[in-house]
């Protein structure tokens, strides 16, 4: 059964709100992840190409996770316009 728009409301801003969680939570660790390459490459234990693509390997990685996400996102507004949420 299809959600009336007042459930579909609240179901877009759990939704919203949830995405925004992750992609926070995304760029945090992503930020952590920088500051701990640097802190090795600091101490002379990765020399600063292979730093810098571990992180791009890092980076790459956690825009496919969000990608991945906003494709959900997308296929949940498809199911709406076609009328099966």
């Amino acid at each position: 059964m299809p959600l009336n728009d007042e459930e579909w409301r609240a179901f877009i801003n759990e939704y919203n709100g949830a995405m925004n969680d992750v992609e926070i939570d995304l760029r945090a660790a992503l930020e952590v992840l920088g500051l701990r390459i640097q802190a090795l490459v600091d101490r002379g234990e990765l020399h600063v190409l292979e730093a810098d693509s571990l992180y791009e390997t890092i980076r790459e990685s956690l825009l496919r996770v969000q990608g991945r996400l906003n494709a959900h996102g997308r296929r949940i507004l498809q199911l709406r316009s076609a009328g099966e949420l």
